[in-house]
């Protein structure tokens, strides 16, 4: 197998992911779905080469502690690589999701203007979520870019691994790795005071303590964007309260209340015109009634209201896909297939 030609061809067909397994040939997905690159097999001389090219000493010992690590190279001339490598069956596995060297602006992205204001606000905690693969990362390193562009601000990522380099521009950005550069988000997050960041991003918001910190950070008076594997408002309101103990939740509850400027959850949905995929997202803006759900703990009751507020710049998923697909964009089996209520997304397309 050579590695070069598969990554070459890889990104020439714009791949998003390149799978190596022992004894399967390697396989690429594309706008969301796996084919084979060729019939040749992978051999496990093939495998222990990949992780020669691909990851550091300090990458290495920890694939070998805990038996998977993640990392993030830069081919130069050709891309930047997030690269997964794990253990299995008394070898190793790997898995390659291609990035740009380039990062597209938020026009390029077609972000609507109720995210593209989230670049102007000066602080507040803005979440931007959705499942893995969903390009919630290429999101959010468009609004930093445009923040650093425009303003002189101090930013600072913390990521595990660093994904996208962004450029300094009129303002500075310093990216920080958990396991290399610190030790836990949590650490770095609090750290980030002291640093003077003006704009904070959480690449994975999965514990108390970052959580935790981030509010802090937020009501100190700073910036903060995070990310969460989250598949919709509701859900990640119940995800970030949830996992602190019941005593401390009314107190979590009032803290995102009072720093929350949004909360945006993206999917990517096969176009109908083009061999692509379109980004559609949830929108909610808290306004004096959803925070006042929020407080109460009210939160199934949030989407409703966002169904009743598009002129506010909110939207829910469904909206998001029902006009997608009045713009032609996709097709009825899609629209039905990622809609929430797919029975109401059928009746609400009949109509239109």
């Amino acid at each position: 197998m050579n590695l070069k030609e598969v990554l070459v061809k890889a990104y020439e067909l714009q791949v998003s992911d390149i799978h190596f397994m022992p004894d399967c040939p390697v396989m690429f997905r594309k706008n969301g779905k796996m084919r084979i690159y060729s019939e040749e097999k992978i051999l496990t001389s093939d495998m222990e080469s990949i992780l020669q090219v691909f990851l550091k000493k300090e990458h290495r010992e920890r694939l070998e502690e805990q038996g998977e690590v993640d990392a993030a190279v830069t081919i130069t001339g050709f891309s930047r690589l997030r690269v997964s490598i794990y253990k299995q069956m008394g070898s190793y596995g790997a898995v390659v999701h291609i990035l740009s060297l380039e990062i597209p602006s938020p026009e390029e992205l077609d972000l609507p203007s109720s995210i593209l204001k989230f670049s102007k606000e000066s602080k507040g905690l803005i979440l931007i979520n959705g499942e893995a693969g969903s390009g919630k990362t290429t999101t959010i390193a468009s609004l930093l870019c445009q923040i650093v562009a425009e303003e002189a601000k101090n930013v600072i990522t913390v990521e595990n691994p660093v994904e996208y380099l962004l450029p300094h521009g009129i303002g500075m950005i310093s990216q920080r790795e958990v396991g290399s550069d610190t030790k836990t988000f949590a650490e770095a997050v609090k750290a980030a005071i002291r640093q003077d960041a003006d704009v904070l991003y959480i690449g994975e918001l999965s514990d108390t303590d970052t959580i935790f910190e981030a509010l802090n950070f937020a009501e100190a008076g700073h910036l903060v964007f995070a990310s969460m594997c989250t598949a919709g408002t509701e859900d990640t309101l119940h995800r970030l309260i949830d996992l602190f103990p019941e005593e401390r939740r009314s107190q979590i509850r009032v803290q995102l209340a009072g720093v929350l400027k949004g909360i945006v959850t993206q999917q990517l949905l096969p176009r109908s015109d083009v061999e692509a995929r379109s980004a559609v997202f949830e929108i909610m803006l808290p306004d004096k009634e959803i925070r006042m759900l929020l407080r109460e703990g009210r939160i199934s009751q949030i989407l409703s209201i966002m169904e009743n507020k598009n002129e506010c710049g909110m939207q829910t998923m469904d909206d998001a896909v029902l006009s997608a697909y009045m713009k032609s964009r996709i097709l009825e089996e899609t629209a039905v297939n990622y809609a929430r209520d797919k029975e109401r997304m059928q009746r609400r397309m009949r109509i239109y």
